[in-house]
Formats: C-alpha cells, structure tokens, sequence
C-alpha cells in the first residue's frame, strides 16, 4: 500500500537483467488544480506504530505489523470497525515494512523484514487466523503489494543486499507467483496504486526519486507518468472510486525532513497540488475506508519517530457534492 532508516537483513539479493527504458506516456501539463478533498483527524491507533501494512475488507480497516518506539517489529494486528480499534489476529511472524492489499473479500500481507532478515513469505488473513501461502520468488521490504485483476503484484523493495528489480504477481487460484518484466529504475519504500489496466509505483529510493512507473498488465509492458510535483520516499498513494489518485507524505531526498506533499492526479492529466497533508508523516500505508483514505500511524519526523496519529482525506467527487 507503503521507509524508515534502517531498512533491510540478511537474504539473498535477486538477480536482475537490464531492462530497456521505458516508453513515456505523454499527459498535458500540470491539471490546474480543483477544490480540493476535506482532511480529517481520525481515531488513533492504540499504539505508536511506523512502517506498518494496511488493507480494508469486511467492514474493517487492519494496520498491521511494523515498528514500535524501541525499533522492534511487530507481529500486531489492529481493527477498525467504523466505531473503535480492537486487536485483531496476531501475524505468525513479526515483520516490518510488509506491505498488504485486499483481494476478493480476503486480506493478504506479503515480505518486510523481520527484525532484520528479509522476508518472501505470504499471509492471508482467515477471519481469526492467518494462513502461509506460497512464497514469493524474491524476499523484499519496502515494496508496494496491490490487488488489481484478480492477483497481487509485487512490486519494488529491497533486502540487506540492495533494491529488488524483480516484479511478480500471485494467482491464488493457484497459489503460485510469477516473475514479470523487472522494475526500471529499482527502489524501494514505494507507494502503489492503480490506474486503468496498470499497476504503478510511484516516488521511493535509493536515490529518492519523484518517477511514476506502470506496468500494462494485458501487454506487460512499463511505461511512465508524470513526475511526482516533489520527488519522495516512504509515503502513501491509494486510487478513489472514479480514478482519481491521491499521493501523501514521505521523506525528502536527504531524509533529513518530512514531505507534507498533497498530490492528486486525474486520469489523463497530470498531478495538481494544493493543500499540504494534514499531519505529514512518512512510513504509512493509504487505504480506502469508507470512502475515505485513511493514514494510521507512521514517523512525524525522519528516522524512527512512530505515532498513533491517523488521518484521513476525502473523495474530491463526494467532497464537491457537498458530503
């Protein structure tokens, strides 16, 4: 969904093959942006909690693993209900930086770090346990795991021994991974959305970049969208009901300052700013809840400075209809 100093164990690093540069997808010039979404103060995590997952499904928003104040990982779960947070079924092994996405009505967390070895496996959350499925090819943390067409795709990170180029998706029909065309430019702490037929990953590091690349799930190709208005790693980007993408947060180049970058980008135009993120954070993942992009926990300054803050920002088309 998707950072912080620290990042990375043991473990092998994927073999990669240099890939071609990418086409660029050619937008319009920066859209001239419109009024945008109303941000709001949400009920806090009960914990501080940074570099964790996040997904909803069933009515319930989950937060799941990362780091707590001393710099341990977390097998903890937490569940929102709409009403208050409740602990949910603890992970079978502590992880941070995992990242997790929701897929045909189940909840599914992949890779991260283990208090510092990487991490391949994969979890699906079974209403009170979680089941190990297959793992993935290649260990990352840090990397974006989205839902779109009926699989998951895994898509940047890194391990103790680098960035991971290597790109997979998971079939749970078959409960097998397969390995894509990699990753141009490899980076982790990535944020992940999906816009038409792709699956994109935009900002992350090393270098910390403001690149915006999507794989063409029928073609399996990559091509590039607009730059990112500030390049930043560690932040967190979700795509609303209608399209239209919302990136937030994250960490500047040096990592020496958070990036309170609000974002929006509409399909066939480019990205447009306004406001700034309403308590900028970095080591986030956004969800969708309720119709509303929800950010819990997180650093509120670079390194490991975890907080039980959540915030959340609306649907523009919900928001200009005056809901």
């Amino acid at each position: 969904m998707l950072l912080v100093a620290g990042c990375g164990g043991g473990g092998p690093v994927a073999a990669t093959t240099p890939t071609p540069t990418p086409p660029v997808v050619t937008f319009s010039p920066l859209a001239t942006p419109s009024p945008q979404p109303a941000q709001r103060q949400e009920p806090s995590l009960p914990v501080p909690i940074e570099e964790a997952a996040a997904a909803v499904e069933g009515g319930s928003l989950y937060v799941m693993g990362g780091f707590n104040a001393a710099g341990a990982s977390l097998d903890s779960v937490y569940a929102f209900d709409g009403k208050a947070w409740r602990v949910g079924p603890r992970l079978p092994v502590a992880v941070d930086h995992p990242s997790a996405a929701a897929l045909d009505g189940q909840v599914y967390l992949a890779g991260g770090h283990s208090n510092g070895a990487d991490s391949a496996r994969l979890f699906r959350l079974d209403t009170d346990h979680w089941s190990e499925l297959a793992r993935m090819n290649f260990a990352r943390g840090g990397h974006a795991l989205i839902a779109a067409n009926g699989k998951l795709f895994a898509i940047g990170g890194n391990t103790a021994g680098g960035e991971v180029a290597a790109v997979e998706s998971f079939d749970p029909t078959s409960n097998a991974w397969t390995v894509l065309p990699s990753l141009p430019g490899p980076r982790n702490h990535v944020s992940g959305f999906v816009v038409g037929g792709s699956v994109c990953v935009a900002g992350g590091r090393y270098p910390t970049t403001a690149r915006v690349d999507c794989f063409d799930m029928a073609h399996s190709t990559w091509s590039r969208l607009p730059d990112l208005p500030r390049a930043t790693s560690g932040g967190g980007a979700v795509t609303f009901l209608g399209g239209l993408v919302v990136m937030l947060g994250g960490q500047n180049a040096g990592e020496t300052a958070i990036v309170d970058q609000f974002t929006r980008l509409t399909p066939g135009a480019g990205w447009s700013t306004g406001e700034t993120m309403l308590v900028p954070r970095h080591g986030f993942e956004l969800a969708l809840y309720e119709g509303r992009a929800w950010a819990c926990g997180g650093g509120i300054a670079p390194g490991l400075h975890p907080v039980t803050t959540c915030t959340s920002v609306g649907n523009p088309a919900a928001v200009e209809r005056g809901k």
